[in-house]
């Protein structure tokens, strides 16, 4: 009698080792935003570059060919479902950019790895798209909706169930059957907005895959909710009625972009993620792990110098580059903060303090953990003396206070 249970039990464990018996199927997403890419042909980092650049608000142009490769290569690497590309793919919708761009995805899905694509608010009809040589910039072409479409069709457009006629939204079905609303707020009768022939569309989407009994997730790039002290340009306009469908045929979980910032926020059982911009400090991404009804969130950063060691680099800041790219980032800050508080009646000293801890805080904010910036002026002496004299600043401190204390990085439902 001993042998039946025993090969039973030898039985039970081998099926539960099998990954398609005991566990729960599921998936990973890998989710990017804010690549900013500007094609190698339209720059060669001269002065103009480099000033308009440096003086922006913290996206790392002078590597950003590196970053785009080191994290392509790190996605292929991980065999997700596929991965999101959420907006502002390029610096400044250049369509040599744009063309240059989708060749790095088409060898990245020749590997195996499925890329699905949307625009940003910088990517179409820009009319800053330009070349840079020297201390100087000229004019070119910038990528049109129908441009867009054509050079992206391999990545979501040509494998959409329905594509919607009245902006470059579509819905693909991933693996296991979830639907994924890939939404675009960037038409030039809507910008930032949704129109209501869109949002017949989305409604379209949303009950078919109900009647088919299929869970439907959403991304797009700008933010559903207001996650920062900015909402203007950034939550769509008729963000209301577009949660209101979500939340009825039960959506739970929206990806965006466009803060730079890694945040999220729920509200009324629906949750919106914003990823960090991957080419700004820390070069962050998301992955997103789908078991069931479970939803788990974390990020990842970019490994530069990884990648650069595998390419038999040199350059020293990109074996450093981590440290490189925070000292930019912090660089940015110092010299912006000083000039915006120089306004006031601040001691020398006084600016100096107050620089530091905006530093220390927007670094903290960027990357999404502020679990410990509570520390950072735990007698409130500081927030005071921004208090002194109401500015930006003051605003700014007041939006991410409620912020304090919680990591961003990671999300469960």
């Amino acid at each position: 009698m001993k042998k039946p249970v025993l090969l039973c039990l030898i039985l039970t464990l081998f099926l539960c080792a099998a990954p398609s018996a005991c566990a729960e199927d599921g998936f990973s997403l890998i989710v990017a935003t804010d690549l900013h890419y500007i094609a190698p042909a339209l720059t060669d980092h001269g002065s103009f570059f480099t000033a308009l650049t440096e003086g922006g608000d913290g996206k790392l142009m002078r590597y950003i060919e590196e970053i785009t490769d080191a994290f392509l290569d790190e996605a292929a690497a991980q065999k997700p479902e596929a991965v999101l590309l959420t907006g502002d793919l390029t610096f400044n919708g250049a369509l040599l950019s744009h063309a240059a761009l989708a060749e790095k995805l088409r060898a990245l899905e020749t590997a195996g790895t499925r890329v699905l694509v949307l625009p940003g608010n910088h990517d179409l009809e820009n009319p800053s798209a330009a070349s840079f040589s020297g201390d100087g910039y000229t004019h070119v072409p910038s990528a049109t909706a129908a441009d867009f479409r054509q050079i992206y069709a391999d990545f979501g457009y040509d494998e959409a169930l329905s594509p919607d006629t009245d902006s470059l939204s579509y819905v693909v079905e991933l693996g296991d059957g979830t639907r994924l609303l890939m939404l675009d707020f960037n038409t030039p009768h809507e910008p930032c907005g949704v129109s209501d022939k869109t949002l017949k569309w989305i409604e379209d989407q949303l009950a078919d895959a109900k009647r088919a009994g299929q869970r439907i997730l959403a991304a797009g790039h700008q933010n559903l909710f207001q996650q920062s002290m900015f909402r203007d340009g950034y939550v769509i306009q008729n963000a209301e009625r577009l949660a209101g469908l979500f939340r009825e045929y039960g959506v739970p979980l929206y990806l965006s972009g466009h803060l730079h910032i890694q945040h999220w926020k729920t509200e009324q059982g629906l949750t919106e993620i914003a990823t960090s911009a991957l080419s700004v400090s820390p070069c962050q991404y998301g992955i997103l792990d789908v078991r069931g009804d479970k939803l788990r969130y974390e990020t990842k950063v970019t490994d530069v110098t990884e990648w650069a060691i595998g390419q038999g680099s040199e350059n020293p800041d990109l074996l450093s580059f981590r440290a490189y790219a925070s000292d930019c980032f912090d660089t940015r800050n110092r010299q912006q903060t000083p000039e915006a508080l120089g306004w006031f009646a601040y001691t020398e000293d006084e600016i100096a303090r107050m620089t530091a801890y905006i530093v220390d805080l927007n670094r903290a904010y960027f990357t999404g953990d502020l679990r410990d910036v509570a520390a950072l002026d735990e007698s409130g002496e500081l927030e005071a003396l921004f208090a002194r004299y109401p500015s930006l600043y003051t605003a700014y401190l007041v939006s991410i206070r409620p912020d304090f204390g919680n990591d961003y990085r990671k999300w469960a439902s």
